[in-house]
């Protein structure tokens, strides 16, 4: 049997007629070959999947041999299950889980027992996905996957703690890191290199904060433009199914179900594209009258839009060295981060942001957010200074001054 670098199964009967087997592979850092011996041939299947996954290093396969040898469900029948057990997401959002699963977790500690997922192992994980080139947003969601999986584990039995709770992703690949926050005049430079049917929707979704599934499955009916104030309600989103196909459903959780306020100059915009449309025509719509798809307007109109404001030319076509260029790379979702930017800078209060953007808790608008109201940080800093001059004076270098009789 030809081995080369993949691990392999040797079967073997021993002399007392029981079967033994062997997994053989070839560890880069040692010389020859090396092997371990198992009485099942899953254990053995599992040892191989590791190997396969994390370069045969032989330090490696010890420990991952102790591990399967405890037993009892693996890492990814208990991220299947946790997917299973989600009660308040749609086929389309499972259907989402269960490809990150298989991506990116399956092929590295899915055939680890749940039980023996050490925080040493996940961390190592966490660089292995750095090293493959995955984005920021994508690491932290798949950690998110697998962290939620293993609380399910710990309510199930499984394990008595969750190994992911102690591990802290690279400081650049927190949440909210990756913010864009666009001023008024770099939205004017993309609206500026934007053909002009694209306008009303980039506009829109900057000062409503919208989702861009939510805005492109709006329909004319969802319009109250004669309310006072003018409204938009928020009651589906562009989804895709098991086969990846797109529909209308419902939006992305219970919160997302909301009704936003419109500005007087947003609300009659709004009149004018809606003019003379039914009640059931899609708000929104590209150049040939069918939906907007995410991929294509990112491709066809966001990204050369970017491009021309970052790269302005004079009417001869040439580079222009004085025009004024947009110095930001922003996506579509940072006119969101945008929205929820301005209306703090306004005064809005964190909570009534976190309803108008449809967040399912308070908690995940303000940890997103916070670091943008540096306004409220000295009113906090001034009031913290007001209540500690209450206090005795103290002597820096002594402590408590004695007080005079």
């Amino acid at each position: 049997m030809h081995h080369g670098d993949v691990a392999s199964i040797e079967k073997r009967v021993r002399g007392d007629g029981t079967v033994a087997f062997r997994v053989v592979w070839r560890d880069p850092t040692q010389p020859g070959r090396q092997s371990l011996t198992f009485d099942d041939r899953r254990q053995a299947e599992q040892t191989i999947k590791l190997l396969d996954a994390n370069g045969q290093r032989l330090t490696l396969a010890v420990e991952v041999a102790n591990a399967i040898r405890q037993g009892g469900p693996t890492v990814e029948d208990a991220v299947r299950e946790h997917i299973e057990l989600l009660n308040r997401v749609g086929e389309d959002t499972r259907t989402g889980y269960r490809l990150r699963a298989r991506d990116h977790i399956t092929p590295y500690l899915g055939a680890l027992p749940v039980k023996a997922l050490t925080w040493q192992q996940v961390t190592l994980w966490i660089r292995e996905l750095q090293t493959k080139g995955l984005s920021h947003k994508t690491i932290a969601n798949v950690h998110g996957l697998l962290s939620a999986a293993m609380n399910t584990a710990v309510r199930l039995g499984y394990r008595p703690d969750n190994p992911c709770a102690a591990v802290r992703l690279p400081g650049n690949q927190r949440a909210g890191d990756d913010m864009v926050v666009l001023e008024p005049e770099d939205l004017d430079l993309i609206l500026d290199n934007l053909i002009e049917h694209y306008r009303p929707f980039i506009i829109t979704l900057v000062g409503t904060g919208m989702r861009f599934g939510e805005a492109t499955a709006l329909h004319v009916e969802d319009l109250s433009l004669d309310a006072h104030p003018p409204t938009i309600r928020i009651n589906k989103a562009w989804k895709q199914d098991g086969d990846r196909q797109p529909f209308i459903g419902a939006p992305k959780s219970a919160r997302s179900r909301r009704t936003i306020s419109l500005s007087p100059d947003l609300a009659e915009m709004l009149r004018d594209v809606t003019a003379g449309r039914r009640g059931t025509d899609l708000v929104f719509v590209n150049v040939a009258g069918r939906p907007i798809r995410n991929n294509t307007f990112w491709a066809t109109h966001w990204t050369p839009a970017i491009t021309k404001a970052q790269n302005p030319v004079d009417s001869n076509g040439e580079p222009d060295p004085d025009a004024r260029r947009l110095s930001k790379r922003p996506r579509i979702h940072d006119l969101r981060h945008t929205h929820a930017s301005w209306m703090l800078a306004e005064g809005m209060d964190m909570f009534t942001l976190s309803r108008r953007l449809g967040h399912e808790t308070y908690a995940t608008t303000d940890s997103r957010y916070s670091h943008l109201m540096p306004a409220q940080q000295l009113v906090a800093a001034n009031v913290a200074a007001a209540a500690l001059s209450r206090l005795r004076a103290r002597d820096r270098a002594t402590g408590p001054r004695p007080e005079s009789r």
